[in-house]
């Protein structure tokens, strides 16, 4: 932004009682310890920005909606204040709102008094911050409030698999070592959530000398699996411990075993199975650690593990967390494409879950938030697979999301959740046998995320296009049985059901349905549902009246 000349600065002191005037000399008397605290809170933050959700978090304790007409409110005035300089100071989008660069600037020592000396907001959160600033940094200078902020283009965790160590001299288990290392390196590889170092970069690490702190120096790992094997006739055994890097704890250790011939054959599940362990353990581990802290004070790759892993547990109260985390995760890296594309997939599930309550203003934030991801990175497949996912089941434009899909397949063949989305497209629209074809490679490329019960739902759906309705119940009842409360698949369950001709247990499901979506109606479904525009989504809203879910 090219520097704006001429015209004055405003002038925020933040050590001693808080004030402001513009560079001229012209005090400005800003009442309220609220919009004190509010210009407060932006002068601190990396480029001046925060979300209105984490400033709403901040200053208010009420709940979201209170929080919003509030932060409105306190714009409001604060607009009346600043009058025509408004605009120039501060810009504000329905997501976040930032002190414009070069339009103010920080004044002041530490030795001008106590930081922030006699203002106090009412909040956990903000006093939380306060103190924080008071007490954690007693040295920090005015200067080291405004340094840039870090550039963050991935902020996933990192995972390092060492090679697992074997008897000296044993170039036997040293290769059997080596392949299991290397198996496991390649089933976390399809996760979405993490990064993972290259089975041919950790091969050159001597896991004899090197120290955790090497690790994190040398390659910037957050996570380490390490372990030794041992192979005795066609059996082996696997001694494994995995650790978190910074803290230097021990997250478990664990004891496997298998056998040789049908590793090599690639019948063995051991390699899937820490992989599947791993998954689950960071998961854990990054929703400890954000439920014990303030959303600010929190490592990134932390925050963006727990956001994914609490927008799938669709239980409203875990997944209404989620947000919050996105939108602090953007405010710290806004020109991460991931970020804004995982955003509008909280919308897009969000609505599927029933929880919209402005189906017309989620659409369109979610279709927002998926071109932000696409401008800022247009060759990002996951933000690519994912407007794809915005585009079929929200707008409803079944050509973009082919388009959107088929590019991200393109740049990434062995992208599962663009397989399987786009068989959820190709269901909709009584494509059946493309769609099960879809979705059979995504179930095989599935990756070992917190969400394999939305690749058994699809699929399910999937099979439902093609009528293969015990195909479907067979798959929706696996969903239901890791996540009991997806909306998706107790309708697929529901259909399939009934299309089996198993009325009472279609009833019972539908009743299950209903409580957990009770504003759900055959004519609000064929009103909402992309499917029910083709001669399939109809004839499963059909099954769901039979079932009986209300009319209207």
């Amino acid at each position: 932004m090219p520097k704006i000349i001429g015209v004055p600065k405003l002038q925020i002191r933040l050590y001693g009682p808080f004030s402001a005037k513009w560079s001229d000399g012209t005090e400005v008397r800003i009442a309220g310890n609220k919009k004190r605290a509010l210009l407060a809170l932006l002068a601190t933050a990396p480029d001046g920005r925060r979300t209105r959700a984490h400033l709403g978090d901040m200053l208010w304790r009420s709940g979201a909606e209170h929080q919003r007409l509030s932060l409105r409110g306190a714009l409001s005035e604060l607009k009346k204040l600043f009058d025509d300089r408004f605009e120039t100071l501060l810009k504000t989008t329905n997501d976040d709102i930032q002190l414009v660069p070069d339009t103010w600037e920080l004044v002041g020592h530490k030795s001008d008094g106590t930081f922030l000396e006699g203002l106090s907001v009412a909040t956990p959160a903000f006093e939380t911050w306060l103190n924080n600033y008071r007490h954690s940094n007693p040295v920090l200078a005015i200067a080291e409030l405004v340094q840039p902020s870090r550039q963050i283009t991935d902020i996933r965790p990192t995972i390092a698999v060492l090679p697992l160590q074997s008897k000296p001299g044993s170039d036997y288990e040293s290769l059997i070592g080596d392949m299991l290392s290397e198996e496991a390196t390649r089933a976390l590889s399809r996760s979405t959530l993490m990064n993972v170092i290259s089975h041919l970069s950790c091969r050159n690490v001597d896991t004899t000398v090197i120290t955790l702190g090497d690790l994190q120096q040398s390659i910037g790992v957050d996570y380490v699996l390490s372990g030794r094997v041992r192979v005795r006739n066609d059996a082996y055994h696997l001694s494994v411990d995995f650790t978190d890097v910074e803290s230097g704890t021990l997250r478990w250790s664990q004891d496997l075993t298998g056998q040789v011939s049908k590793f090599v054959d690639g019948n063995d599940e051991v390699a899937y199975l820490l992989a599947r362990a791993i998954g689950r353990e960071v998961v854990s581990a990054s929703i400890e650690t954000t439920n014990a802290r303030q959303l600010y004070d929190v490592e990134s790759h932390y925050l963006l593990v727990s956001a994914i892993a609490l927008m799938h547990r669709q239980a409203l109260g875990s997944f209404s967390q989620a947000r919050p985390r996105l939108e602090e995760l953007i405010s710290r890296a806004p020109r991460c494409a991931a970020l804004h594309a995982w955003l509008a997939m909280w919308y897009v599930l969000s609505v599927g879950q029933g929880w919209s309550v402005d189906f017309a203003r989620d659409a369109a934030t979610a279709a927002d938030s998926g071109r932000r991801a696409l401008d800022i990175d247009p060759e990002c497949a996951f933000s690519l697979a994912v407007d794809g996912f915005v585009q079929n089941n929200l707008v409803k434009r079944f050509d973009v999301a082919a388009a959107r899909f088929d590019e991200a397949i393109e740049l990434d063949p062995n992208n599962a959740l663009a397989w399987l989305l786009k068989g959820t497209m190709h269901a909709f629209v009584d494509q059946g046998s493309e769609a099960v074809s879809c979705t059979d490679r995504a179930q095989r490329l599935s990756p070992v995320d917190p969400y394999k019960y939305l690749y058994d739902s699809l699929a399910a759906t999937a099979r439902l296009s093609l009528r293969d309705f015990t195909g479907a119940l067979e798959l929706a009842n696996r969903s239901f049985k890791a996540n009991r409360r997806h909306i998706s698949t107790l309708r697929v369950r529901t259909i399939a059901l009934q299309s089996l001709g198993r009325t009472e247990e279609a009833l019972t499901s539908a009743v299950e349905l209903v409580r957990l979506q009770p504003s759900l109606t055959v004519e609000g479904y064929l009103k909402d549902h992309p499917a029910a525009l083709f001669a399939t989504g109809r004839e499963w809203a059909e099954a769901l009246r039979k079932s009986g879910v209300p009319t209207n």
